[in-house]
This record gives structure tokens, sequence and C-alpha cells, in this order.
């Protein structure tokens, strides 16, 4: 019974036993082949900043300033841009505002040997007497500025030709000097600039005319008596973005040429143009009348003065001169075709003569600018302009029949002005030792200047008159027709 219920058992056992070691094998199984894991989802990487976009030229003017309303006397501090103004500099000038302009009455100085040892100091000193004006604004403040082809000024001078007296001057950043004479300024059209007596805008092209195309510091430089009327400067046409990290005067697109400072001889040649260009006769600011100097401001001798029949003082803008020409008196002269016959007795005279053949660099000239003024107004109709060189033919003409620079003839106003003298186009030549203004009916002046300027052409010392030009009166000086002028006041 026993035995029947051990073999009833036996099977169910040894099936059990089979399954369990089935069960180990597999389990041996898996440890020899382990599931791959399953991967760690990646993190989502963070994009990097994008670069920002290139700074683009996005303007096409920079305004350097407007002069409409200004106050010469008060740094306004803030340009037109609204760009800081450091500083504006109105050195050995009278300003005034007039409406939508600046007018800018340039008065430098003359030499003199109590503060120059000679000419060569003078010139080497030369913004310590040059008219300036001047302005430091801080252009690199302006977003996007740039180098810029031209600079736009808008400009008209008080009688036309000022470019000859005038040097515009950069200095960026107080790093090199850029200064070019203003009649060698080239424009956009590639001519010179020219002011005229009209308002205009003068494009100059900073690159053909040696400039950087932009700069934070600018003036305008006189050299010689000039009055200008100011009304805005722009830079426009822009070439490529100044880096205001590195701000120097290298102007993307540009070849720039330092032309240095204009200082010592190189002033000399800027004044004179190598070959007389500019010869001062004299200059009478400051000047007694009672007194020849011995010496004009242009360091030549003045052999003599002569004041006849006039009054004389001397003003703080030049002398004052008051013609009193005699009147006609029959216990002096047999009739009036003896007086007027007999002129040169009884006018009023203002003459000097200055040895002009002694300098080394002395040509025939253009014109002859006398920066006169007159009391009343209309002194020209009694005044006589008489040149009579090296003591040999006359050439004179009444002021109002002189020819003017451009055309037209001169009216003298009680204003300050430079009257341009076209020499040729008058009858005279193109320069002389012995100079008068001459008055035959009562007239008073102010007289602060005289100069010479634009050169003709050589001039031989020693034969003076060989190639004048000019129209010598036949029969010299008595046959001025005096009395028709004098009747017709």
């Amino acid at each position: 019974m026993k035995r029947n219920l051990f073999k009833k058992l036996l099977l169910p056992i040894a099936l059990l036993l089979l399954l369990a070691v089935g069960m180990a094998g597999c389990g041996r199984g898996e440890e020899e082949a382990a599931p791959t894991p399953s991967p760690t989802p990646a993190a989502t990487p963070t994009p990097a900043p994008a670069d920002p976009p290139p700074a683009t030229i996005t303007r096409t003017e920079f305004r350097w300033n407007d002069f409409a309303g200004r106050d010469p006397h008060n740094n306004p501090g803030i340009s037109a841009e609204g760009a800081p103004i450091w500083w504006d500099n109105w050195a050995n000038l009278r300003a005034a505002t007039g409406g939508d302009y600046v007018q800018i009455e340039f008065r430098p100085g003359a030499f003199d040997p109590e503060d120059f040892d000679d000419y060569d100091d003078f010139y080497a000193r030369a913004f310590d007497w040059m008219g300036n004006w001047g302005e430091a604004v801080d252009m690199w403040s302006l977003d996007y500025i740039s180098f810029c082809r031209y600079m736009r000024i808008r400009i008209r001078g008080a009688q036309g030709g000022e470019e000859q007296a005038l040097l515009l001057h950069f200095q960026p950043n107080d790093g090199p000097v850029f200064m070019v004479p203003f009649d060698r300024l080239v424009t956009r059209g590639g001519e010179f600039a020219r002011i005229t007596a009209d308002t205009q805008d003068i494009y100059i092209d900073l690159q053909a005319s040696g400039l950087p195309g932009m700069t934070n510091r600018m003036h305008i430089r006189a050299f010689a008596p000039a009055t200008i009327f100011l009304y805005s400067i722009d830079f426009v046409d822009p070439v490529g973005l100044v880096d205001a990290t590195n701000n120097e005067t290298i102007a993307a697109g540009f070849t720039v040429t330092e032309t240095g400072p204009i200082l010592g001889e190189a002033l000399r040649q800027v004044r004179r143009g190598g070959a007389a260009d500019f010869i001062h006769w004299n200059n009478f600011i400051g000047r007694d009348p009672h007194n020849n100097p011995g010496t004009s401001t242009g360091g030549v001798p003045i052999w003599w003065d002569n004041w006849a029949n006039l009054r004389a003082t001397p003003q703080d803008d030049g002398v004052e001169i008051e013609f009193r020409p005699g009147a006609f008196d029959p216990e002096d002269f047999d009739d009036y075709d003896e007086y007027f016959a007999h002129a040169l007795n009884w006018m009023g005279n203002w003459g000097e003569a200055v040895n002009t053949w002694a300098k080394d660099d002395i040509g025939w000239m253009r014109y002859l600018v006398i920066r006169m003024s007159g009391e009343a107004g209309g002194e020209e109709n009694r005044l006589i302009l008489h040149f009579q060189p090296e003591d040999q033919p006359v050439f004179a003409a009444r002021f109002s029949d002189l020819v003017l620079r451009g055309g037209g003839n001169p009216e003298i106003t009680t204003d300050m002005q430079d009257i341009v003298i076209d020499l040729a186009a008058s009858g005279f030549p193109g320069m002389t030792n012995r100079m008068h203004i001459r008055a035959f009916a009562p007239a008073t002046i102010t007289l602060q200047s005289i100069h010479f300027e634009t050169f003709a052409g050589r001039l031989d010392p020693d034969a003076p008159l060989a190639s004048a030009g000019g129209t010598p009166i036949e029969g010299g000086f008595a046959n001025l027709p005096i009395r028709q002028w004098a009747e017709e006041l």
C-alpha cells in the first residue's frame, strides 16, 4: 500500500524537479546577455546669442553747426546737431549776429617789431596774429558718425574774393594738422573754391583737398583782413563709418594727405603764392599820420609820406583822413582853368613812396585791395587814385571810375569794406612805389590797409615799367577832367 503511494507521488515530484532545473537554466542565460538600458533623454542645448547686425550707414548728412541767431560772444554748449561744443574761439576779429548768419570780420595783426624779432618769427607764430574762428564739436558722440566725401559750407563774402585771405584748418582728435588755403580747396565740380558776394553752398571735396572726411576741431583762419557771413556747415555723402573705439583720422576709402602746420616760410608761400601772390603796401591801424614810420608793414623802407590839405587822426580801426582841399582864390590863380590845371597844389592828398622794388618776390599783380570806409558814403565821387611808379608815367582815375574785380565800380559806404580794384581793367600797372589818394572835394574816409594780391607776372626791378600794363595819362595829371568831376557833384 505504501509502495503504491510512493509510486503515485514519484511522477509529480519528477516533473517539479525538471521544471526547477529549466527555470535555473533560464536565469543563467539572462546573466550572460544583460538587457540594453533605455537611453537617457538628451538636454536641449541653449542656442548661442546671435552676433549683432553690423552698423550701417543710416544717415546722409551730419550738421557741424548752424549759425542762425548765434551769439559769437557766448559758447552755446551744444551744437545744432545736439553734440557738445567743447570750446569755441573767435580771436582777432569782430563778429555780429545777423538773422540766419553770423558776420565775421577777421582782423589779423600786422608785423610789429615789438612783438616779433623779424618776419621769420612773425610767420613762425602765425597762430598768434591770424584772425581765427574755431570750434571743437564732439562729432564722435553722434550715432553712426561717418567719414564723408564732402563738407558743405554755406557762406558769402562782403566783397567776394575772400578765399584769397583764408585757410581751412582741421585737427581731428587733437592729432595731425590738416590745413589748406581756401582758394586751393577743390570743389565737387573739380574747381577751386571761390567766395562771392552772393550766398552759396560750397561743396568741398575733402579727399581731393587733402582733408579727412570728418573732424571734431575746425577753424577758418585769416592771414589778411576779410569779412564773411557764415550760415551753416555740414558733412554730407558718407563713405564709411568712424570706429568709435579707434576714431583716428584714417578714413575708410580715403587717402589722407597730412599737410602739417603752415608755419614759417610755408605760410609765406601761402600768403604770397611763392611769387608775390600777396604783398602788403601798408597797414594803418594805430598809425600816427604825423610821423613817417620809416618802414612799411611789408618790411620795406618808406621814402616819404605826404598828408597835405587834410586833418588825420589815429583810430582803433585805421586812420581817419579828413580831406580839406583848397578853394579857388584869385590871388593864387588867374582863373578856373589855371586852378584846375594846377590841381596838385590844392587837392587834399594822402601819399606814400614805399620801396616795393626792394622786395625779393616782387611781381606785377592783378588786384589792389584798399580796406576803407567813408564818413557819409559816396566819397568815391570825390577821390582820385594816383600811381606814379619810379617817378615816370602818371596813372590816375576817379574812384567811381575804377573797375572792381568781377566788374562794376566802387561805392564807398559807412561800413568798413575791402574795395578790390582790377588794376589792368582800371588802366593801372600791377605795381607801384608811389601811391596817392587825392580829394578834389571835401571828404572824410577811414583807411585801414592796402595790399596787392594775385601774381600776374615777374617784375624786373631794373626796368620796372617794361611790362607794367595799364594806360598812362597823356600829358600827365593836368589832363584829368577834374573840373568836370567837381561840377558834377
